[in-house]
Protein backbone atom coordinates (compact mmCIF):
# COMPACT_ATOMS: atom_id res chain seq x y z
CA UNK A 1 0.00 0.00 0.00
CA UNK A 2 1.22 3.65 -1.05
CA UNK A 3 2.77 5.58 1.95
CA UNK A 4 1.28 8.79 2.92
CA UNK A 5 1.95 11.42 1.57
CA UNK A 6 3.31 13.32 4.44
CA UNK A 7 5.43 10.47 4.84
CA UNK A 8 8.73 12.24 4.76
CA UNK A 9 7.75 14.43 7.56
CA UNK A 10 6.47 11.82 10.12
CA UNK A 11 9.09 10.27 12.54
CA UNK A 12 9.99 6.87 11.74
CA UNK A 13 7.71 5.39 14.61
CA UNK A 14 4.58 6.10 12.89
CA UNK A 15 5.26 5.01 9.25
CA UNK A 16 3.65 1.01 8.12
CA UNK A 17 5.86 -1.33 9.29
CA UNK A 18 7.33 0.30 12.77
CA UNK A 19 3.11 1.22 13.04
CA UNK A 20 2.49 -2.62 12.81
CA UNK A 21 5.16 -4.01 14.63
CA UNK A 22 4.23 -1.38 17.58
CA UNK A 23 1.27 -2.43 18.51
CA UNK A 24 1.59 -5.93 17.54
CA UNK A 25 4.51 -6.06 19.30
CA UNK A 26 2.82 -4.22 22.71
CA UNK A 27 -0.06 -6.25 21.97
CA UNK A 28 2.00 -9.75 22.65
CA UNK A 29 3.96 -8.35 25.54
CA UNK A 30 0.17 -7.24 27.36
CA UNK A 31 -0.57 -10.82 26.53
CA UNK A 32 2.96 -12.40 28.39
CA UNK A 33 1.44 -10.65 31.19
CA UNK A 34 -2.07 -12.07 31.24
CA UNK A 35 -1.34 -15.35 30.14
CA UNK A 36 1.01 -15.88 33.20
CA UNK A 37 -2.06 -16.77 35.00
CA UNK A 38 -2.17 -19.66 33.40
CA UNK A 39 1.19 -21.14 35.21
CA UNK A 40 0.46 -19.47 38.45
CA UNK A 41 -2.96 -21.39 38.31
CA UNK A 42 -1.92 -25.02 39.72
CA UNK A 43 0.12 -23.03 42.53
CA UNK A 44 -3.18 -21.20 43.40
CA UNK A 45 -5.19 -24.07 43.62
CA UNK A 46 -2.52 -25.60 45.60
CA UNK A 47 -1.99 -23.09 48.19
CA UNK A 48 -5.61 -22.78 48.47
CA UNK A 49 -6.70 -26.61 48.21
CA UNK A 50 -9.27 -25.74 45.52
CA UNK A 51 -11.81 -28.26 43.68
CA UNK A 52 -12.05 -28.23 40.19
CA UNK A 53 -15.45 -26.42 40.69
CA UNK A 54 -13.59 -23.80 42.62
CA UNK A 55 -10.62 -23.75 39.63
CA UNK A 56 -13.40 -23.06 37.25
CA UNK A 57 -14.94 -19.96 39.48
CA UNK A 58 -11.99 -18.13 39.58
CA UNK A 59 -11.02 -18.95 36.25
CA UNK A 60 -14.96 -17.60 35.59
CA UNK A 61 -14.12 -13.98 37.45
CA UNK A 62 -11.13 -13.78 35.51
CA UNK A 63 -12.81 -13.87 32.62
CA UNK A 64 -15.53 -11.57 33.75
CA UNK A 65 -13.22 -9.21 34.98
CA UNK A 66 -11.63 -9.33 31.48
CA UNK A 67 -14.66 -9.58 29.28
CA UNK A 68 -17.05 -7.32 31.09
CA UNK A 69 -15.74 -3.79 29.74
CA UNK A 70 -15.67 -5.03 26.68
CA UNK A 71 -19.89 -3.72 26.97
CA UNK A 72 -18.35 0.03 26.78
CA UNK A 73 -14.40 -0.03 25.89
CA UNK A 74 -15.75 -0.11 22.46
CA UNK A 75 -17.51 3.14 22.69
CA UNK A 76 -14.82 4.81 24.52
CA UNK A 77 -12.83 3.99 21.96
CA UNK A 78 -14.60 5.43 19.66
CA UNK A 79 -15.81 8.83 21.76
CA UNK A 80 -11.73 9.06 22.82
CA UNK A 81 -11.04 8.45 18.44
CA UNK A 82 -7.90 11.00 18.93
CA UNK A 83 -6.80 9.91 21.78
CA UNK A 84 -5.56 6.04 20.92
CA UNK A 85 -2.13 6.26 21.26
CA UNK A 86 -2.65 6.85 25.12
CA UNK A 87 -5.14 3.96 25.46
CA UNK A 88 -2.09 1.53 24.51
CA UNK A 89 0.27 2.61 26.93
CA UNK A 90 -2.23 2.81 29.83
CA UNK A 91 -4.16 -0.07 29.04
CA UNK A 92 -0.62 -2.45 29.46
CA UNK A 93 0.03 -0.63 32.38
CA UNK A 94 -2.36 -1.09 34.25
CA UNK A 95 -2.95 -4.77 33.57
CA UNK A 96 0.92 -5.27 34.60
CA UNK A 97 0.47 -3.38 37.96
CA UNK A 98 -3.12 -5.43 39.18
CA UNK A 99 -1.17 -8.63 38.47
CA UNK A 100 1.58 -7.55 40.78
CA UNK A 101 -1.13 -6.39 43.15
CA UNK A 102 -2.60 -10.22 42.87
CA UNK A 103 0.66 -11.54 43.76
CA UNK A 104 1.46 -9.04 46.77
CA UNK A 105 -2.48 -10.57 48.19
CA UNK A 106 -2.18 -13.30 50.88
CA UNK A 107 -5.99 -13.65 50.89
CA UNK A 108 -7.11 -15.69 47.66
CA UNK A 109 -10.11 -13.77 46.96
CA UNK A 110 -8.79 -9.94 47.03
CA UNK A 111 -5.80 -11.83 44.77
CA UNK A 112 -8.99 -13.19 42.41
CA UNK A 113 -10.27 -9.47 42.33
CA UNK A 114 -6.82 -7.81 41.81
CA UNK A 115 -6.41 -10.60 38.48
CA UNK A 116 -9.86 -9.42 37.13
CA UNK A 117 -8.73 -5.86 37.69
CA UNK A 118 -5.66 -7.14 35.35
CA UNK A 119 -8.19 -8.71 32.63
CA UNK A 120 -10.74 -5.64 32.66
CA UNK A 121 -7.37 -2.96 31.99
CA UNK A 122 -6.32 -5.17 29.27
CA UNK A 123 -9.81 -5.19 27.60
CA UNK A 124 -9.13 -1.66 27.19
CA UNK A 125 -6.57 -2.25 24.50
CA UNK A 126 -8.18 -4.25 21.79
CA UNK A 127 -11.05 -1.21 20.49
CA UNK A 128 -8.30 1.13 19.91
CA UNK A 129 -5.54 -0.92 18.26
CA UNK A 130 -7.67 -2.74 15.68
CA UNK A 131 -9.58 0.99 14.85
CA UNK A 132 -5.98 2.04 14.57
CA UNK A 133 -4.40 -0.70 12.16
CA UNK A 134 -8.19 -1.07 10.29
CA UNK A 135 -8.28 2.62 9.72
CA UNK A 136 -4.76 2.70 8.80
CA UNK A 137 -4.66 -0.19 5.83
CA UNK A 138 -8.09 -0.42 4.85
CA UNK A 139 -8.03 -2.84 2.38
CA UNK A 140 -5.35 -5.18 4.31
CA UNK A 141 -7.79 -5.41 7.64
CA UNK A 142 -6.83 -9.25 7.83
CA UNK A 143 -3.33 -9.27 7.30
CA UNK A 144 -2.78 -6.51 10.08
CA UNK A 145 -5.73 -8.02 12.39
CA UNK A 146 -3.22 -11.14 12.07
CA UNK A 147 0.09 -9.61 12.24
CA UNK A 148 -1.66 -7.70 15.67
CA UNK A 149 -3.09 -11.56 16.32
CA UNK A 150 0.54 -12.85 15.89
CA UNK A 151 1.89 -10.88 18.90
CA UNK A 152 -0.60 -11.88 21.25
CA UNK A 153 -0.34 -15.31 20.11
CA UNK A 154 3.63 -14.88 20.70
CA UNK A 155 2.62 -13.33 24.15
CA UNK A 156 0.58 -16.61 24.96
CA UNK A 157 3.07 -18.59 23.95
CA UNK A 158 6.33 -17.27 25.26
CA UNK A 159 4.73 -15.92 28.27
CA UNK A 160 3.76 -19.43 29.85
CA UNK A 161 6.56 -21.01 29.05
CA UNK A 162 9.53 -18.40 30.08
CA UNK A 163 7.35 -17.80 32.91
CA UNK A 164 7.18 -21.39 33.36
CA UNK A 165 11.14 -21.91 33.10
CA UNK A 166 11.60 -18.69 35.63
CA UNK A 167 9.69 -20.65 38.28
CA UNK A 168 10.88 -23.77 37.91
CA UNK A 169 15.00 -23.09 37.28
CA UNK A 170 14.96 -19.81 39.35
CA UNK A 171 12.40 -18.99 41.68
CA UNK A 172 11.65 -21.99 43.13
CA UNK A 173 7.94 -21.92 41.87
CA UNK A 174 7.30 -18.30 43.99
CA UNK A 175 4.85 -17.19 41.75
CA UNK A 176 4.51 -14.13 43.96
CA UNK A 177 8.04 -12.62 43.56
CA UNK A 178 7.92 -12.92 39.72
CA UNK A 179 5.01 -10.93 39.28
CA UNK A 180 6.81 -8.50 41.58
CA UNK A 181 9.51 -8.30 39.47
CA UNK A 182 7.74 -8.32 36.20
CA UNK A 183 6.42 -4.63 37.41
CA UNK A 184 9.78 -3.32 36.83
CA UNK A 185 10.02 -3.82 32.94
CA UNK A 186 6.48 -2.78 32.55
CA UNK A 187 7.27 0.60 33.74
CA UNK A 188 9.49 0.78 30.74
CA UNK A 189 7.82 -0.77 28.52
CA UNK A 190 4.86 1.45 28.99
CA UNK A 191 7.07 4.70 28.92
CA UNK A 192 8.86 2.86 25.01
CA UNK A 193 5.43 2.38 23.81
CA UNK A 194 4.24 5.88 24.19
CA UNK A 195 7.36 7.33 22.90
CA UNK A 196 6.52 5.02 20.06
CA UNK A 197 3.04 5.62 19.41
CA UNK A 198 3.49 9.53 19.52
CA UNK A 199 3.05 11.14 16.87
CA UNK A 200 1.44 8.45 14.56
CA UNK A 201 -1.24 7.87 12.81
CA UNK A 202 -4.45 10.05 13.54
CA UNK A 203 -7.75 8.58 12.10
CA UNK A 204 -9.11 9.73 8.98
CA UNK A 205 -12.11 12.16 9.33
CA UNK A 206 -15.66 10.77 9.43
CA UNK A 207 -18.14 11.86 6.64
CA UNK A 208 -19.70 14.78 6.94
CA UNK A 209 -23.68 12.93 8.12
CA UNK A 210 -21.49 11.13 10.30
CA UNK A 211 -20.40 14.50 12.73
CA UNK A 212 -23.88 14.77 13.96
CA UNK A 213 -24.06 11.52 14.95
CA UNK A 214 -21.51 10.76 17.68
CA UNK A 215 -21.08 7.35 19.17
CA UNK A 216 -23.80 6.01 21.62
CA UNK A 217 -23.75 3.47 23.90
CA UNK A 218 -27.37 1.74 21.92
CA UNK A 219 -25.06 1.39 18.84
CA UNK A 220 -23.73 -1.72 20.32
CA UNK A 221 -27.22 -3.56 20.80
CA UNK A 222 -28.11 -1.87 17.42
CA UNK A 223 -25.53 -4.61 15.93
CA UNK A 224 -27.73 -7.33 17.10
CA UNK A 225 -30.06 -5.83 13.98
CA UNK A 226 -27.48 -7.78 11.37
CA UNK A 227 -27.53 -11.08 10.74
CA UNK A 228 -23.78 -11.06 9.60
CA UNK A 229 -23.38 -9.73 13.44
CA UNK A 230 -25.35 -12.26 14.96
CA UNK A 231 -23.34 -15.18 12.98
CA UNK A 232 -19.79 -13.52 13.68
CA UNK A 233 -20.90 -13.37 17.16
CA UNK A 234 -21.51 -17.13 17.49
CA UNK A 235 -18.05 -17.70 15.98
CA UNK A 236 -16.47 -16.03 18.33
CA UNK A 237 -18.48 -17.53 21.42
CA UNK A 238 -17.87 -20.80 20.18
CA UNK A 239 -14.20 -20.39 19.77
CA UNK A 240 -13.97 -18.51 23.01
CA UNK A 241 -15.69 -21.05 24.86
CA UNK A 242 -12.78 -23.77 23.15
CA UNK A 243 -10.45 -21.78 24.26
CA UNK A 244 -11.23 -20.85 27.83
CA UNK A 245 -12.76 -23.51 28.60
CA UNK A 246 -9.16 -25.67 28.17
CA UNK A 247 -6.87 -22.92 29.93
CA UNK A 248 -9.62 -23.09 33.37
CA UNK A 249 -8.67 -27.06 32.99
CA UNK A 250 -6.08 -27.77 30.84
CA UNK A 251 -3.29 -26.76 33.26
CA UNK A 252 -4.53 -28.72 36.35
CA UNK A 253 -4.96 -31.83 33.68
CA UNK A 254 -1.33 -31.36 32.80
CA UNK A 255 0.06 -30.84 36.43
CA UNK A 256 -2.13 -33.42 38.45
CA UNK A 257 -3.40 -36.37 35.44
CA UNK A 258 -0.50 -36.06 33.75
CA UNK A 259 2.45 -34.96 36.41
CA UNK A 260 3.99 -32.87 34.46
CA UNK A 261 6.59 -29.53 36.25
CA UNK A 262 5.74 -26.63 35.57
CA UNK A 263 8.06 -25.96 32.84
CA UNK A 264 5.74 -29.05 30.65
CA UNK A 265 2.02 -27.53 31.84
CA UNK A 266 3.65 -23.97 30.58
CA UNK A 267 4.97 -25.56 27.32
CA UNK A 268 1.30 -27.51 26.20
CA UNK A 269 0.00 -24.06 27.56
CA UNK A 270 1.90 -22.64 25.01
CA UNK A 271 1.34 -24.87 22.27
CA UNK A 272 -2.37 -23.50 22.58
CA UNK A 273 -1.32 -20.55 20.01
CA UNK A 274 2.66 -21.58 19.42
CA UNK A 275 1.67 -22.17 16.15
CA UNK A 276 -1.13 -19.99 15.58
CA UNK A 277 1.70 -17.20 15.55
CA UNK A 278 2.98 -18.36 12.75
CA UNK A 279 -0.16 -19.38 10.59
CA UNK A 280 -2.15 -16.40 11.38
CA UNK A 281 -0.60 -13.63 9.49
CA UNK A 282 -0.74 -15.85 6.57
CA UNK A 283 -4.10 -17.00 6.92
CA UNK A 284 -5.43 -13.28 7.23
CA UNK A 285 -3.05 -12.42 4.00
CA UNK A 286 -5.66 -15.40 2.13
CA UNK A 287 -8.51 -14.30 3.77
CA UNK A 288 -7.64 -10.57 2.10
CA UNK A 289 -7.45 -12.68 -1.40
CA UNK A 290 -10.04 -15.20 -1.21
CA UNK A 291 -12.68 -14.10 1.52
CA UNK A 292 -13.35 -14.87 4.77
CA UNK A 293 -15.84 -17.48 4.85
CA UNK A 294 -14.19 -20.56 3.40
CA UNK A 295 -11.01 -19.92 6.34
CA UNK A 296 -13.36 -19.57 9.50
CA UNK A 297 -15.13 -23.06 8.30
CA UNK A 298 -11.89 -24.81 7.62
CA UNK A 299 -10.51 -23.84 11.03
CA UNK A 300 -13.69 -24.55 13.12
CA UNK A 301 -13.72 -28.39 11.40
CA UNK A 302 -10.66 -28.79 12.22
CA UNK A 303 -11.05 -27.35 16.56
CA UNK A 304 -13.46 -30.13 16.50
CA UNK A 305 -11.69 -32.91 14.87
CA UNK A 306 -8.80 -31.83 17.26
CA UNK A 307 -10.51 -31.79 20.13
CA UNK A 308 -12.49 -34.83 19.81
CA UNK A 309 -8.88 -36.50 19.25
CA UNK A 310 -7.25 -34.92 22.42
CA UNK A 311 -10.02 -36.52 24.10
CA UNK A 312 -10.01 -39.90 23.04
CA UNK A 313 -5.88 -40.53 23.32
CA UNK A 314 -5.29 -38.82 26.81
CA UNK A 315 -2.00 -38.51 26.41
CA UNK A 316 0.89 -38.91 24.76
CA UNK A 317 2.74 -37.41 21.29
CA UNK A 318 -0.96 -37.60 19.76
CA UNK A 319 -2.12 -35.62 22.29
CA UNK A 320 0.65 -33.09 22.02
CA UNK A 321 -0.25 -33.06 18.31
CA UNK A 322 -3.87 -32.98 18.36
CA UNK A 323 -3.08 -29.85 20.76
CA UNK A 324 -0.60 -28.46 18.60
CA UNK A 325 -3.14 -28.82 15.85
CA UNK A 326 -6.52 -27.02 18.05
CA UNK A 327 -3.28 -23.93 18.61
CA UNK A 328 -2.83 -23.40 14.74
CA UNK A 329 -6.45 -22.92 14.07
CA UNK A 330 -7.90 -21.20 17.81
CA UNK A 331 -6.26 -18.47 17.75
CA UNK A 332 -5.63 -17.46 14.26
CA UNK A 333 -9.56 -17.69 12.88
CA UNK A 334 -10.34 -15.48 15.86
CA UNK A 335 -8.06 -12.13 13.61
CA UNK A 336 -10.29 -13.02 10.68
CA UNK A 337 -13.55 -13.10 12.29
CA UNK A 338 -12.86 -10.11 13.64
CA UNK A 339 -11.66 -8.82 10.22
CA UNK A 340 -14.91 -9.90 8.51
CA UNK A 341 -16.66 -7.40 11.50
CA UNK A 342 -14.72 -4.90 10.47
CA UNK A 343 -14.90 -5.19 7.08
CA UNK A 344 -18.83 -4.61 7.98
CA UNK A 345 -18.30 -2.03 10.63
CA UNK A 346 -19.92 1.28 9.65
CA UNK A 347 -17.84 4.24 9.64
CA UNK A 348 -16.79 6.07 13.06
CA UNK A 349 -18.14 2.88 14.69
CA UNK A 350 -15.00 0.66 14.66
CA UNK A 351 -14.60 0.57 17.95
CA UNK A 352 -18.46 -0.23 18.70
CA UNK A 353 -18.01 -3.10 16.28
CA UNK A 354 -14.54 -4.61 18.19
CA UNK A 355 -16.10 -4.36 21.47
CA UNK A 356 -19.22 -6.12 20.41
CA UNK A 357 -17.17 -8.46 19.09
CA UNK A 358 -14.86 -9.19 22.11
CA UNK A 359 -18.47 -9.09 24.04
CA UNK A 360 -19.35 -11.76 22.13
CA UNK A 361 -16.01 -13.65 23.25
CA UNK A 362 -16.68 -12.84 26.63
CA UNK A 363 -19.76 -14.48 27.01
CA UNK A 364 -18.03 -17.73 25.60
CA UNK A 365 -14.88 -17.08 28.41
CA UNK A 366 -17.23 -16.74 31.01
CA UNK A 367 -19.62 -19.67 30.60
CA UNK A 368 -16.68 -22.23 29.69
CA UNK A 369 -14.95 -22.90 32.46
CA UNK A 370 -17.85 -23.25 35.19
CA UNK A 371 -19.66 -25.31 32.12
CA UNK A 372 -16.59 -27.54 32.13
CA UNK A 373 -15.86 -28.20 35.28
CA UNK A 374 -19.40 -29.46 36.01
CA UNK A 375 -18.93 -31.32 33.18
CA UNK A 376 -15.98 -32.99 34.80
CA UNK A 377 -17.26 -33.44 38.15
CA UNK A 378 -20.52 -34.96 36.40
CA UNK A 379 -18.37 -37.77 34.42
CA UNK A 380 -15.33 -37.89 37.19
CA UNK A 381 -12.82 -36.92 34.43
CA UNK A 382 -11.40 -34.35 32.96
CA UNK A 383 -11.14 -35.41 29.72
CA UNK A 384 -14.96 -34.53 29.75
CA UNK A 385 -13.96 -30.82 28.99
CA UNK A 386 -12.12 -31.89 25.48
CA UNK A 387 -15.64 -33.31 24.33
CA UNK A 388 -17.57 -30.20 25.24
CA UNK A 389 -15.04 -27.86 23.95
CA UNK A 390 -15.14 -29.82 20.49
CA UNK A 391 -19.37 -30.48 20.76
CA UNK A 392 -19.34 -26.54 21.29
CA UNK A 393 -17.02 -25.47 18.16
CA UNK A 394 -19.16 -27.97 15.82
CA UNK A 395 -22.14 -26.00 14.74
CA UNK A 396 -20.02 -23.04 13.93
CA UNK A 397 -19.44 -24.50 10.82
CA UNK A 398 -22.71 -24.92 9.67
CA UNK A 399 -23.56 -21.46 10.64
CA UNK A 400 -20.60 -19.69 8.83
CA UNK A 401 -21.05 -21.68 5.66
CA UNK A 402 -24.44 -20.40 5.47
CA UNK A 403 -24.73 -17.02 7.10
CA UNK A 404 -24.40 -13.22 5.64
CA UNK A 405 -21.28 -11.25 6.22
CA UNK A 406 -22.19 -8.35 5.37
CA UNK A 407 -24.49 -5.80 6.50
CA UNK A 408 -28.15 -5.30 4.56
CA UNK A 409 -27.50 -3.07 1.83
CA UNK A 410 -23.40 -3.20 1.81
CA UNK A 411 -21.79 -3.98 -1.35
Amino acid sequence: MAAPADAARTPLRARGPSYIATIALGHGIKHWYIAAFAVYLPHIAAEYQLSDLAVGAVATLRQVGGGAPNFFVGYVSDRLRGHWHLLLPASFFFAALFMMLAGLSPWLWPMVLAIALAGASAALWHPPAISMLTTRFPRRKGFVIALHGAGSGSGETLGPLVVGLVLTGLLADDWRRYTLWSMIPAVLITGYLYYLLKGGHQPPPLPADHHREPTRMRDFYGLLRYPAYRSLAYANFSRSFAHFGLLALLPVYLAEDLGMNSAGVGFHVGLLTALGVLAGPAYGYFSDRIGRRAPIVAASVVIFAAMTIMGIVQSGVFFTLALAAVGIFLWSVQDIINATAMDAAPPGKEGTVVGFMFTSSFVGAIIAPGLEALAVTLFDSRLAMFFLSGAVMAPAAVILALAPLRRAGQA
